[in-house]
């Protein structure tokens, strides 16, 4: 009984979610409205708002869900912009990874042609990095402007369809489960053979899978319990794997045949080499997960 009554009602699951929904907004406003105030936006503040876009995004798209036809063709159109942004605040926030990483090698470069090298690329990205972000600000004060988040907003109000009343845990837990089996091929693709774009494809996975984890927490504390800790460690090594690849990927032979290049190279080497290592070992998480899917 007591696991019954912790179980969301049918009037709670949406009311939930749109709370969770708002507060995510909230928080984005705030953090845009940072980006476009200040001529020098920090790198922090850069990934708490591509963190909580790609965050609002998920939401959105749950929330999709749950209206009738006439307030999805409302709703959809504004998270595919959301979507657009977050992209767009990931490429800005490349950008930053990429000059952080040529700072944790510059004590490799030699004097003379190889420092001319080195100065003449890390200026490049960097103007790269300044152009990003004015186009970043010019563009998310448009966005602002034409009311985006506000009519993302205003939709939270509209009609929902009717449903089951164990639609929204349903929803979670159906969600849950087909990123988790995505995980498990992609985890299991990357053990046999961890290639570059293997690796790329297990990072989203289980980027986009620790988020539909925190939210269906949040709403649904009692559906949904998965183990986290060690995918966050995995996701922090593979994304530092895929900053190195980007990085990489964009120098020419001579960048990558000079001794600070070759100390990138190494570093790329020996990560790949452990997480090959980890995922031979290490299995992906089961999903914890309640068995029954009936409200109270």
């Amino acid at each position: 009984m007591a696991e019954a009554r912790a179980r969301i009602s049918r009037r709670e699951g949406p009311e939930r979610l749109r709370a969770e929904l708002e507060r995510l907004l909230r928080e984005v406003g705030h953090e845009v409205a940072e980006v476009v105030g200040h001529p020098h936006p920090t790198a922090a503040g850069l990934h708490r708002l591509h963190r909580d876009l790609r965050r609002v995004h998920l939401g959105a798209s749950l929330w999709e869900e749950l209206l009738t036809p006439s307030e999805l063709a409302r709703v959809a159109p504004l998270d595919r912009r959301v979507r657009r942004l977050a992209k767009l605040v990931g490429q800005v926030r490349d950008r930053d990874v990429m000059v952080e990483l040529l700072a944790g090698v510059e004590h490799t470069v030699r004097a003379g042609r190889e420092r001319e090298q080195f100065d003449r690329y890390r200026s490049r990205l960097r103007d790269d990095a300044h152009t990003g972000r004015e186009l970043l600000r010019a563009r998310l004060r448009s966005e602002t402007e034409a009311g985006l988040f506000e009519a993302l907003g205003a939709a939270l109000g509209g009609h929902l369809r009717r449903f089951p009343s164990a639609h929204v845990p349903r929803l979670l837990r159906e969600q849950h489960s087909r990123l988790h089996r995505r995980l498990i091929v992609a985890h299991r693709k990357a053990r046999r053979r961890p290639s570059m774009d293997r690796l790329h494809r297990l990072r989203i996975r289980v980027r986009r899978y620790r988020q539909l984890s925190d939210l269906a927490g949040t709403i649904d504390p009692a559906g949904v319990r998965p183990p986290l800790g060690p995918l966050r460690r995995l996701q922090q090594e593979l994304g530092h794997l895929h900053d190195l690849d980007v990085l990489l990927l964009g120098f020419d032979p001579g960048l990558r045949q000079s001794r600070w290049g070759r100390a990138l190279r190494a570093e790329r080497r020996a990560l790949r080499r452990s997480l090959a290592e980890r995922l031979e070992t290490a299995r992906p998480p089961r999903r914890a997960l309640a068995r029954t899917d009936r409200p109270t």
